[in-house]
């Protein structure tokens, strides 16, 4: 009995040790946190495997990646060259701090702080750092260049190890076609401003974070794309409505090893001094439909800001005023295209009158030979029977 009370003991006091989810000042400890991100066999389920405690992570990431891959739904034929740092804000709003786990309302990584004079909470609460975060955005740079109506984007951003970040890439291109001078030499003057375009992005990312006290790295890799319609409209030609309709795609996949080297103040071991944690969990961010409104400006020969909002399961603006789009040539203007549509289309029923006219005068040559032959066929049918009668006579 005494045997089975001490593990009874042990198997209380370990638990209790594990589920008392908080730090002095009531937030999650980075071993909650970083807990989440592993599916552990036999693992306590209130720290491990917990994809909706980490998920405002890609949520947001997801939303960043898959914006600004387009300043305008327009692409010259004449060549283009874009340049500039485009920039995503998301608010971090309450959908952000909290998750259904159970049936129950939990904070996120993202949430709020518990109460630490509560012995025995079970709540694993949200990170200090990340609570303090009021949105939530990702560097990095753009180029593109375009022709004959086809456009090539690529993104990237690369850091050095800078304190707990171990490392921080950033990779992308888009794809861009624009559909508008198949069409708008055919519309009404007021609408030839309207212009489509297809848009395809892609993003890969890797992030390595080494939590202080930690030996080892939290590994995130972080791939998107998006496919999106863009309708825009110029008014006039510093200026465009631009409205997107698409689908987004976003995942986060965990990796790397760690182990606690944390100290309590008198310098003996932490709660979790030792124990080591193996991220393994993939999570998806918001996948799904995509709207979004953009207005853009060209501003000079050079400067072109593009601001915006997009919507994918939450809301994030796009502020691209850094960008830069310089065109090499003119295009011809639209009028200049439908007159020579106009050309054409006259040059080709003028070609068609010629070429009716001709065949009916071969069809009518072709009947005057054929009288021709006609009476000719008569002469020598006349000819033949008048030597017939000639023969006959003499005979006789």
């Amino acid at each position: 009995m005494k045997t089975l009370a001490k593990i009874s003991l042990a198997i209380f006091l370990g638990s209790t040790t594990i589920v008392n989810a908080m730090d002095s000042e009531g937030w999650a400890s980075i071993y909650e946190s970083l807990a989440a991100f592993e599916n552990r066999a036999g693992g306590n389920p209130a720290i491990f495997n917990r994809p909706g405690y980490v998920k405002p992570i890609i949520n947001n990431l997801g939303n960043v990646l898959n914006s600004n891959w387009y300043a305008s739904a327009n692409v010259p034929q004449s060549f283009v060259f874009e340049a500039g740092l485009p920039i995503s804000l998301i608010p971090i709003g309450s959908d952000d701090k909290t998750f259904n786990e159970n049936g129950f309302q939990v904070p996120t990584i993202f949430g709020a702080h518990g109460d630490p004079t509560i012995y025995g909470d079970p709540t694993v609460y949200g990170s200090e750092t990340l609570n303090g975060l009021g949105v939530f955005t990702y560097p990095y740079l753009q180029l593109a260049a375009s022709f004959y109506h086809a456009r090539l984007a690529f993104r990237g951003m690369w850091l050095p190890a800078i304190s707990e970040l171990q490392k921080f890439s950033l990779f992308g291109f888009g794809l861009q076609y624009s559909f508008g001078y198949l069409f708008q030499p055919s519309l009404p003057p007021l609408a030839r401003g309207l212009d489509v375009s297809l848009v395809f992005g892609y993003s890969t990312s890797s992030i390595g974070y080494q939590p202080e006290d930690y030996k080892g790295s939290l590994d995130l890799d972080i791939s998107a794309f998006t496919i999106d319609v863009v309708l825009g409209y110029k008014p006039f030609s510093f200026f465009e409505v631009m409205m997107t309709l698409g689908y987004q795609y976003a995942n986060m996949e965990s990796g790397g090893n760690l182990i606690c080297k944390a100290l309590n103040p008198d310098r003996t071991p932490s709660q979790y001094y030792g124990q080591a944690l193996t991220p393994n969990i993939s999570v998806k961010g918001n996948n799904g439909f995509k709207f979004g409104l953009e207005i853009a400006f060209q501003l000079g020969t050079s400067f072109h800001p593009v601001v915006g909002f997009d919507y994918a399961g939450k809301t994030s603006f796009t502020t691209n005023v850094l960008y830069f789009k310089q065109q090499f040539g003119e295009d011809k203007p639209i009028e200049s295209k439908k007159e020579e549509q106009n050309s054409d289309e006259e040059s080709q029923s003028k070609a068609n009158e010629i070429n009716e006219s001709d065949a009916s005068e071969n069809d009518s040559d072709n009947a005057e030979a054929n009288n021709t032959d006609s009476d000719s066929n008569d002469t020598n049918s006349e000819s033949s029977a008048d030597e017939s009668s000639d023969n006959n006579d003499f005979e006789e």
